[in-house]
C-alpha cells in the first residue's frame, strides 16, 4: 500500500510558520492540517510519558514538560470559535462530532494520531498532496521520543520535516516583544561552557535540526531559511516535489519593524512589533548564534549578513 505523505512543520516560533502554513495549505493546496495548525499532539503524547524522557535528577529537581493538554481537548470548539482569527475553510474537516470527541480526549496515543491523519487523508486526497501537522513544539521533541514513535509512523506515512529559520536576532526581537529587557532575560536559555556560548530552547537551530535529521534522515528534513524562501521558493518546491507558485503574505518579509503592515489573519506577527530593532548592536552582542549556525550547516545565509 502506498504510504500517505505526512509533513511536519516543526517550527520555529516567530519565524513565519503561519505564513508558511498559509502558503502550503491555502495558496498552493499542498497539505491540510485538519482541525488546527498546531494540535500539539506529539508533544502531549511525550508529556504523558515525561518521566521516561527526563533524567531522574532533573525530575527530582522539579523539571517538567509544558502541559498543552487543555488546548488539545478544546480543539473542536476552538476550531468552531476561531473562524474570525484564521481562514476557517482551510481547517474544515469531514469528522463528525462523535469522532472529534473520540480523537480529542485524553489520554491519547501515537495510534490515535496515526488513525486521525489516516482518516483525514481519505477525505482530502483528491484535493491535496499531503496531511500535515504544523505544531511548533515538534521542533523541540526529545530525540529518544521521536525514535520511539518513528517505526509506527513510517509504517503508514512518508514523513518529511520542515524547520523554518529566521535571522536569529530578528526572531529573538519579535519573541521578546521588542523589549531589550525581555531579550536579556532570555540569557537563562544560553549555556556557557569553556568560554563559549551555546543556544538552548527555541534559539538552538543546530540541535533541533540535528535531532530531527538523525531520526528522519537528512534527506527528509529541510532547514528552510525564511528570508531566502520568500525571495525564491525553489528549495521548498524541490524538497516537496511540488511546484510552489506563490508565497503567502508575510509581515516578517521584508523586515519593516514598526512599519510592518497589519495583515489580516497574521496578528501573531504584527501585534508585538512595538519598537524598531538596533540590529548592529544586537548582531554584535549575539554573534555566537550565527557562529553556532555556521558550525552545523557549514555556511551563513547571505540574507543574515
Amino acid at each position: 500500500m502506498e504510504k500517505i505523505k505526512l509533513l511536519l512543520g516543526a517550527g520555529v516560533p516567530y519565524a513565519a510558520t503561519t505564513p508558511l502554513w498559509f502558503t502550503l495549505a491555502l495558496d498552493n493546496k499542498y497539505c491540510h492540517t485538519g482541525h488546527r495548525k498546531e494540535p500539539q499532539w506529539l508533544d502531549i503524547i511525550q508529556k504523558q510519558e515525561e518521566q521516561k524522557y527526563i533524567s531522574p535528577e532533573k525530575y527530582e529537581q522539579g523539571y517538567r514538560f509544558v502541559d498543552r493538554s487543555r488546548g488539545f481537548t478544546k480543539t473542536p470548539n476552538v476550531y468552531y470559535r476561531s473562524r474570525h482569527k484564521k481562514p476557517w475553510w482551510i481547517m474544515r474537516t469531514a469528522f463528525s462530532r462523535e469522532e472529534e470527541d473520540y480523537f480529542f480526549t485524553l489520554p491519547t496515543s501515537i495510534d490515535k494520531y496515526i488513525e486521525y491523519y489516516t482518516e483525514h487523508w481519505k477525505w482530502i486526497k483528491g484535493e491535496y498532496q499531503s496531511v500535515a501537522d504544523f505544531s511548533n513544539s515538534t521542533c523541540r521533541l526529545k530525540k529518544q521520543f521521536m525514535l520511539d514513535i518513528r517505526e509506527k509512523l513510517l509504517e503508514v506515512f512518508d514523513v518529511k520535516v520542515i524547520m523554518i529559520f529566521r535571522d536569529p536576532i530578528q526572531r529573538l526581537w519579535s519573541m521578546a516583544k521588542c523589549d531589550y529587557k525581555n531579550l536579556k532575560s532570555f540569557e537563562k536559555t544560553w549555556t556557557y561552557h569553556r568560554g563559549s556560548v551555546t543556544p538552548t530552547g527555541w534559539s538552538n537551530y543546530s540541535k533541533m535540526y540535528t535531532n530531527h535529521s538523525e531520526v528522519w534522515g537528512k534527506e527528509n528534513v529541510l532547514p528552510l531559511i525564511m528570508e531566502k524562501a520568500w525571495k525564491d521558493p525553489s528549495d521548498l518546491s524541490n524538497f516537496l516535489g511540488y511546484k510552489i507558485e506563490k508565497m503567502h503574505e508575510n509581515v516578517y518579509y521584508p523586515e519593516r519593524g514598526t512599519k510592518a503592515p497589519k495583515l489580516r489573519f497574521l496578528p501573531d506577527q504584527w501585534t508585538h512589533e512595538a519598537a524598531d530593532i538596533d540590529y548592529p548592536k544586537l548582531r554584535k552582542e549575539f554573534d555566537w548564534l550565527y557562529v553556532d549556525f555556521e558550525k552545523t550547516f557549514g555556511y551563513l545565509p547571505e540574507e543574515w549578513q
